[in-house]
């Protein structure tokens, strides 16, 4: 099985302030799946600033991925995993190729609820959680969830600081958390993937025995399943008959575009 994980984030060959999150996620990814899975994990190779605070902008950064996921499928990987928090291009991507398209955020908010009673996420940020807020609420899910908390760094501080005093942003992610755990929430869901696989790098797996979801995890063995599934005869679903977009009506609008 060939399963292609692709990051939201910029190649550290333009932004060296994204190497710690993508070392740790070479180091990390792999040893979630299966043996016999390959996990191939991709970053963006251009990202401008304010992406993830402005619409157009995403809408730009998007097309990178869109492409990423069509060469995935024509070099054979079995699915495209989104590993970016914002879940960009859930309809695009999901008409662009036939093989599973599988997001990080729909699959890690599916799973706490259905692991907890409630759950909470810990974002890096302000925005960013307000954001996360927007996308639990898109998926129907709000009722199973505690409004969460963030520690209130940018994405690269984050890392940064976390590459240099680990312990620092740990303590800080236990006292943010501690208002969620009060509001009743059962598990807490890291917001942005680089908390996720940095507490899991180090043996952080809760907080005052209120279990964190390991949301690289999650995407990774839904990926898996979503696999095992479509070998079984059951295909990724699409629209309706009616409605339906084919691949070679998209075929013909790449060319149109001059895309293929």
């Amino acid at each position: 099985m060939k399963i292609w994980f692709q990051a939201l984030s910029p190649s550290p060959n333009i932004d060296p302030r994204w190497a710690p999150y993508e070392d740790a996620c070479a180091r990390y990814c792999p040893t979630i799946a299966r043996p016999d899975t390959h996990i191939h994990f991709a970053s963006t190779e251009t990202r401008a600033p304010k992406m993830i605070v402005s619409s157009y902008i995403q809408y730009l950064h998007l097309g990178q991925v869109i492409e990423n996921a069509i060469h995935a499928e024509r070099d054979g990987y079995d699915a495209f995993i989104v590993g970016g928090m914002r879940d960009l291009g859930y309809s695009e991507l999901r008409e662009a190729v036939d093989i599973p398209v599988i997001f990080i955020s729909e699959v890690s908010y599916q799973v706490a609820a259905m692991m907890s009673s409630k759950f909470a996420v810990i974002h890096s940020d302000e925005h960013p959680l307000q954001a996360a807020a927007a996308i639990i609420r898109k998926y129907g899910l709000e009722a199973h969830s505690v409004p969460g908390a963030h520690i209130g760094y940018t994405q690269t501080d984050l890392i940064e600081t976390f590459e240099k005093n680990p312990k620092k942003i740990i303590e800080e992610i236990r006292v943010a958390s501690q208002g969620p755990i009060e509001r009743g929430a059962a598990m807490l869901v890291p917001g942005f993937a680089a908390i996720n696989v940095f507490l899991a790098e180090h043996g952080v797996r809760d907080i005052d025995g209120v279990p964190i979801l390991d949301c690289q995890a999650a995407v990774i063995k839904t990926a898996e399943m979503q696999v095992d599934l479509r070998r079984l005869g059951i295909p990724k679903a699409r629209l309706g008959p009616k409605f339906s977009v084919l691949k070679s009506d998209i075929e013909t609008a790449r060319k149109v575009y001059g895309l293929s």
